[in-house]
């Protein structure tokens, strides 16, 4: 047996653990960077929060300017008032798009001369290690969804200009700390929590199938296992309980993810959501069901070792009959959430579908066969349910 495991981000878990925040921020200097969302009346409470602890211990300055789907316009743009500021930390707070601006703010702040074609096309992988970046700002990530596992991920999704969402990858782009502290999880909408959620799960069982890196694996199978239990709770009941096995979870499926990647549903949601901005859990969620079906034989032994993690007091009479049973639970887990839906629900163009089709049968990507991507896409992009 041989891997690899490697997670450099110091890990901070907790309630209340941002009313904190000027204890981590401080051994790295006085000037904090804070970078969020775009402000709206439902963040205001928590980035208040976050100031609040900061406001008498050191001097900051704001970016709450961070969409969804970051640009690399946006980056820029915080990169000038960074350079104007003169940082000695960044911390960013919200879902995976802020995390991922603030890391690669970190990783350009000192290091003016990179390209984005540069970064696009020379840290594409996310098992290299690449030369080191020197003069890299620390970050601090506070997440507020869980889903996304960008706070412990050496991994950034910037949307080009071509529209397109692009990944880069570095082993520098870790973050330095991550407080993970589930009260800010609290006031999330339950449409983001279910996306979320559901893109921690892709994380998992994605990282889960890609590799047999045991550590990776077991963090994989019980992230898998927390989603399934404790989604349809927290979107019953919002409970503090529920909401932190959701964010442990989302930590699982980063670490895991970070070390073994993903599979199929990651690109094509990327690109799915590149050209029709449906959200990133959702649009794995539309791929979901179908890449499940398509890879039940192919992938039996592995979604029969989930099914046994998951349901240790089921029967079943072989490997085949036990992914099946994984399937038909986790297909019945997205109806139970509300998270089955076809491209149809979302008033798409047909010329944006017809292009999607092309877009991807074109470039070919390796992770399933040919026919494997034509039957799913066929599926996804013009059958109903």
């Amino acid at each position: 047996m041989e891997f690899v495991n490697y997670q450099p981000t110091k890990i901070i878990f907790g309630e209340n653990k941002v009313e904190a925040l000027h204890k981590y921020v401080l051994p790295y200097g006085k000037k904090v960077f804070i970078i969020g969302p775009i402000l709206c009346d439902p963040l205001k409470p928590l980035l208040s929060r976050l100031e609040k602890s900061l406001i008498n211990e050191v001097s900051f300055h704001t970016f709450y300017e961070v969409e969804s789907n970051p640009s690399i316009n946006t980056v820029e743009a915080a990169l000038t008032k960074m350079r104007d500021f003169k940082p000695d930390i960044i911390v960013g707070i919200g879902g995976g798009s802020v995390i991922d601006v603030s890391k690669i703010c970190s990783f350009l702040y000192n290091n003016p001369n990179y390209t984005w074609n540069y970064l696009f096309s020379t840290f594409d992988d996310f098992r290299t290690s690449y030369e080191e970046i020197r003069n890299k700002l620390p970050v601090i990530a506070i997440p507020t969804t869980s889903g996304t596992g960008s706070q412990c991920t050496q991994a950034c999704v910037i949307t080009d200009n071509d529209k397109l969402k692009k990944t880069i990858f570095h082993q520098n782009l870790y973050p330095t700390l991550a407080i993970l502290d589930p009260t800010l999880t609290l006031s999330l909408p339950l449409s983001i929590t279910k996306a979320t959620a559901f893109d921690a799960f892709s994380h998992c069982i994605e990282s889960f199938l890609r590799t047999s890196n045991p550590l990776c694996n077991l963090y994989a199978k019980e992230g898998i296992k927390k989603i399934v239990h404790n989604l349809p709770l927290v979107l019953k009941s919002n409970d503090i309980k529920y909401r932190a096995e959701l964010m442990i979870s989302d930590t699982f499926g980063g670490i895991s993810l970070s070390n073994c990647g993903a599979m199929l549903p990651h690109p094509l949601s990327e690109i799915i959501g590149s050209y029709t901005n449906i959200c990133h859990g959702e649009a794995l969620a539309l791929v979901y069901p179908s890449f499940l079906i398509n890879t039940t034989k192919k992938y039996s032994e592995k979604y029969a070792e989930l099914s046994r993690y998951l349901f240790p007091t089921e029967i079943f009479s072989n490997d085949l009959d036990a992914a099946n049973f994984f399937v038909k639970t986790i297909i019945a887990f997205m109806h139970e959430c509300n998270l089955v839906k076809h491209i149809s629900d979302y008033n798409i163009e047909q010329e944006t579908i017809d292009w999607i089709y092309k877009f991807i049968t074109d470039i070919h990507l390796p992770m399933e066969s040919p026919e494997t991507i034509n039957t799913i896409l066929n599926e996804i992009l013009y059958k109903g349910d």
